[in-house]
């Protein structure tokens, strides 16, 4: 009878440990810049000047969940998703959000290099202005910019940025954009892309701000 006893307290240790594993895995933290896989998304943080700090909740149920904070930065950008984008429908809450620039979301593709934005939240209008789409309900003005030896996901490159700018939306409730009215517009401008490389529903803030946001993509 001892020595069942001891083995139920030696898989019980066992299994506490693993447990304890297995939220130190689901919350970790990310400082500055990192990008990795958590809960079955890919998350990217990228920031220059000041600090910024990423985290994600230990409780599964949310996994396209995070939370960033940043204090005084020159830039910073970051956000949960995909590792590869495609034209797809993506189910976003922002649950807070302040000292921000603009939520968005936001990729990149490769072979044309082009970093684009759909701006959810706040605004980003940023270079010449091309039209205008609707979209999910909403209309959203367009702007193309080129960015000259400015970082990217190639190190620093001349690159073209694809804006769609709302910026209208609400904090505390489910919002769907649907990326393919803006990929298909952008198109029929001769704003072409290239492959797909990461996309995420990510916060920005530049020009020295501190702030934070708590998001969930799906």
């Amino acid at each position: 009878m001892r020595s069942i006893r001891l083995i139920f307290r030696v898989v019980l240790t066992m299994l506490v440990i693993a447990g304890c594993a297995a939220a130190a895995a689901n919350a970790q933290t990310v400082y500055n810049n990192g990008t990795g896989s958590n809960n079955g998304y890919y998350y990217s943080l990228y920031s220059s000047g000041g600090s910024a700090t990423m985290t994600f909740p230990s409780a599964s149920q949310y996994h396209g969940n995070y939370a960033i904070s940043w204090s005084g930065v020159n830039d910073v950008v970051g956000g949960k998703g995909w590792s590869t984008g495609s034209a797809q429908s993506i189910g976003y809450n922002v649950g807070s959000a302040s000292g921000y620039n603009c939520i968005s979301i936001y990729g990149w593709t490769t072979n044309p290099l082009v970093e684009y934005y759909i701006v959810e939240f706040g605004s980003n209008q940023n270079g010449s202005y091309k039209g205008s789409v609707s979209s999910d309900g909403h209309t959203y003005s367009t702007y193309e910019h080129q960015q000259v030896n400015q970082p990217s996901i190639q190190g620093t490159a001349t690159f073209e940025q694809y804006l769609d700018n709302w910026g209208g939306s609400s904090t505390g409730s489910n919002h769907t954009v649907t990326t393919s009215n803006h990929f298909n517009h952008w198109k029929s401008l001769g704003m072409n892309m290239g492959s797909f490389n990461y996309q995420i529903l990510a916060a920005e803030a530049w020009g020295g701000r501190s702030g934070s946001v708590n998001a969930t993509v799906w």
